[in-house]
């Protein structure tokens, strides 16, 4: 069938494009983003919630109307992680190790709790559940965290090969993932696997929250697939190769909550007795219904959400997520640690776009209520100077877009010297590490017995991390502490600064 072909086709462009988007660098990244993420649903939602833009708005309107008129096709064409369950079905079909699919009976109570909760968290500022199971999420993860090593561990192996040949063009790369980001990365790789090798869209239809809403949309679709009960023979041909589940070949009905028309059943039926066309006189069934009572705790969760959501009493609760005095570091261009965990999804797209890696995976680090999303790791990198590209690919708003020049006076943090521990105050002995390499004349060296000493100035700093780095005592003598609100340093201007004494002497580095 012409269907079938062509959504094989859309799909293999549009993953082929998520996986270009994550792994094709900062530059692609930055073209490819504005093309494929205001057409993901929890993307589009968020940034409509936290920073609303006309695109997102015609975007996510166009993908719930495409739902109302044709049913679930953005889960058959759109959403990357359906055709990677897709792709693995493929190949299990092609090796010979999938069998035949059957039909499943409906996890109603399990997928609308699920949906119900989702909306009820997200509603006051609680992302841990989207973070968790949104499918455009969970692929960017599993790309960025499995692709990525992948790929450096190709490029290192290959960099080495040339070395034989007297080729030393290409340095070494060590990009840095904390193991249990692998770890958790994994996890979901091997039950997306299971799932989609043993039963298809399974994942869709019980765990997915967009998958759930979708389908309650997809009842009431203009655009349905239907059996044409008075001929049908139970052969099963359809029943067979619905990845869904969603034909019942004995009651010769398709859930159409369910189905994510994938049209596989247009091909198989031998007699042409499935149609795709629209359904204005359906049959009005006034028995009791699982997907109307979904309906209800969709509808109920969602309502109490939006009360929460603007209840004075719950911004306490966004504000538990740390009680310490070192909040994680989020990016220029995040606004606050409050508007951060409040709008990121987690789905590491920063993380793979970053060219310095210091854009790194957490756990717990944001508490409970901010799972998986992404901080600034200065033990491992630094923020380049000249980067403001996690702003600019950032699907959520949760990282706003700065110009360079508005980026290079953001401050994200403040440096603080420890003395007892730099070498500099305890041996007396020259280093300079961390002046040598901040961009803001932040750090300054006083020369006292031919010996400079560090200073700091953080009406200079952004935060950047490039001194903590740099620093090579253990534990850090020089670390960058958060600012829970961002705010703007102060430009350096070099016939600004104020006179030293004549017996010590200033200088912006100490070589």
């Amino acid at each position: 069938m012409n269907l079938v072909k062509i959504r094989i086709a859309i799909s293999l462009l549009v993953f082929t494009l998520f996986l270009l988007l994550f792994l094709g660098g900062g530059k692609i990244s930055v073209f490819l983003s504005p093309i494929l993420l205001p057409l993901q649903f929890v993307p589009a939602l968020m940034r409509i919630l936290t920073q609303p833009e006309i695109l997102f708005i015609i975007s996510l309107t166009t993908i719930l109307i495409i739902s109302l008129i044709f049913g679930r096709v953005y889960c058959s064409f759109l959403c990357p992680l359906g055709m990677l369950q897709d792709i693995i079905s493929a190949l299990s079909r092609k090796s010979g190790l999938l069998r035949p699919y059957t039909f499943r009976k409906p996890h109603n109570l399990l997928r609308y709790s699920i949906l119900g909760l989702t909306i009820a968290t997200l509603g006051i500022g609680f992302l841990s559940l989207v973070n968790l199971l949104d499918p455009y999420s969970i692929t960017g993860r599993i790309i960025t965290e499995l692709g990525q090593p992948l790929l450096t561990w190709i490029y290192n192996a290959s960099a080495n090969l040339l070395k034989y040949l007297n080729v030393y063009l290409f340095p070494k790369e060590t990009p840095y993932l904390p193991l249990w980001a692998l770890s958790v990365a994994f996890c979901f790789l091997i039950l997306i696997l299971i799932m989609s090798h043993r039963t298809g869209r399974l994942y869709c239809n019980t765990l997915c929250p967009v998958g759930s809403f979708l389908g309650l949309l997809s009842r009431i679709s203009i655009f349905q697939l239907s059996i044409d009960q008075n001929k049908c023979r139970e052969c099963v041909r359809c029943e067979i190769v619905c990845k869904a589940g969603c034909i019942d070949p004995q009651k010769k009905n398709i859930d159409q909550s369910r189905c994510v028309n994938c049209f596989n059943c247009l091909e198989a039926c031998p007699q042409s007795l499935i149609i795709y066309s629209p359904s204005f006189n359906k049959i009005k069934n006034d028995e009791w219904s699982p997907a109307r009572r979904g309906f209800l705790i969709a509808a109920f969760a969602a309502s109490g959400s939006f009360f929460l959501a603007f209840n004075s009493g719950t911004a306490g609760l966004r504000k538990i997520a740390h009680a310490n005095d070192r909040l994680p570091i989020t990016p220029p261009g995040s606004v606050s640690f409050a508007h951060f965990t409040c709008a990121c999804i987690a789905c590491n797209l920063c993380v793979s776009a970053c060219p310095t890696n210091v854009i790194t995976p957490s756990f717990l680090e944001y508490g409970i209520t901010g799972l998986m999303q992404p901080l600034m790791n200065y033990q491992k990198s630094f923020c380049d100077y000249e980067c403001n590209i996690c702003g600019k690919v950032c699907p959520t708003g949760a990282i706003l877009p700065l110009p360079l020049e508005e980026k290079k006076l953001t401050q994200i943090g403040e440096v603080k010297l420890i003395k007892e521990k730099c070498i500099v105050y305890v041996d007396k002995q020259n280093c300079g590490a961390c002046g040598e390499v901040c961009p803001t004349h932040t750090i300054n060296f006083t020369n006292k017995s031919n010996v400079l000493y560090p200073e700091t100035d953080t009406r200079y700093c952004i935060g950047c991390g490039a001194c903590e780095k740099a620093c090579p005592t253990s534990p850090k003598s020089i670390v960058v502490r958060s600012n829970s609100i961002h705010k703007k340093a102060v430009q350096y201007i070099a016939a600004a600064k104020l006179p030293q004494p004549k017996k010590e002497t200033s200088n912006d580095f100490p070589f």
